[in-house]
């Protein structure tokens, strides 16, 4: 009796296994116990994923306050997660993350395109960043819509007419963020009106990202353009989710808009759309 219910029991865990390993197929998730002497940098390197990635799979950590046997979550291979919301597309998702829906179909053995809420895409670093618009020097950092342009406004909370010194990209929490160019980054963290703040100085100009809901970067670390270095939030003075993006060349501001691609193809793969399916209901 004791073997047969011993029996059961080792098919049961089988067929558990069995389960979870085709539910993340395209992926998988190492839990990493942090040792003597580990730092993100070294960690990144083990697992070959970006120090950006361990911050994303990981919130609220930094690289100061590392501790030996604290577990980190280390996605196989390099790569976001992105859950399902009420009314997105396979396309809308891959317009998130810079990406083709093919190649998102392929990460995460998809026969369709339909998508339901909840579910979790797995996007793989390698496919990011097809859809950017590089005639200009920079990137837009965010797929979304323009919400605000830069200059003299009513400000909408506190109702004086002040400069904006940015653009407004609206978009839904969590959307990710990317480096509009390389650089180095000067700061993060919390900055009054602003909320959750990156500023990276490429050089020759410093760009602001503010209002964000997690930042994957920190001070003194070199990002290239079109790293993904945080995600949008609602954090600061905001009346929505959205991303501030700023630009400056010394103590001058510019209009984001010379400088970025046509707002009218921030993702340079919109003429497939008509070929996804839908999902998200």
């Amino acid at each position: 009796m004791n073997q047969c219910c011993s029996k059961k029991g080792y098919f049961a865990i089988f067929f558990y296994l069995i389960l979870l390993v085709s539910s993340f197929a395209s992926y998988s998730v190492i839990t990493h116990t942090v040792q003597q002497n580990e730092t993100l940098f070294s960690i990144s390197i083990k697992y070959n994923v970006s120090i950006s990635t361990i911050f994303d799979w990981n919130p609220g950590i930094s690289p100061n306050t590392l501790k030996i046997g604290q577990s980190l979550k280390i996605p196989q291979p390099d790569g976001y997660l992105y859950e399902v919301k009420k009314g997105d597309t396979l396309s809308s998702v891959a317009k998130l993350f810079f990406a083709d829906v093919e190649d998102i179909k392929k990460a995460n053995d998809l026969s369709s395109s339909t998508i339901v809420i909840g579910q979790k895409i797995f996007v793989p670093s390698k496919i990011i960043g097809k859809g950017f618009n590089n005639e200009k020097s920079i990137i837009w950092p965010t797929y979304g819509t323009l919400s605000s342009l830069y200059g003299y406004r009513i400000h909408p909370i506190t109702g004086e007419r002040i400069l904006h010194k940015g653009v407004d990209i609206a978009a839904p929490i969590g959307t990710p963020v990317f480096s509009a160019e390389d650089g180095v980054v000067d700061y993060v963290g919390e900055n009054n009106g602003y909320g959750l703040m990156i500023q990276i100085n490429s050089g020759k100009d410093s760009y602001i990202y503010g209002h964000l809901s997690q930042i994957n970067v920190y001070s003194g670390q070199y990002v290239k353009k079109g790293q993904l270095i945080g995600r949008v939030g609602n954090t600061g003075v905001s009346t929505g989710p959205h991303l501030h993006f700023e630009v400056q060349k010394g103590s001058k501001l510019y209009d984001p808009l010379v400088l970025l691609p046509s707002r009218s193809n921030i993702y340079v793969l919109d003429e497939r759309e008509s070929t996804y399916g839908v999902g998200g209901e």
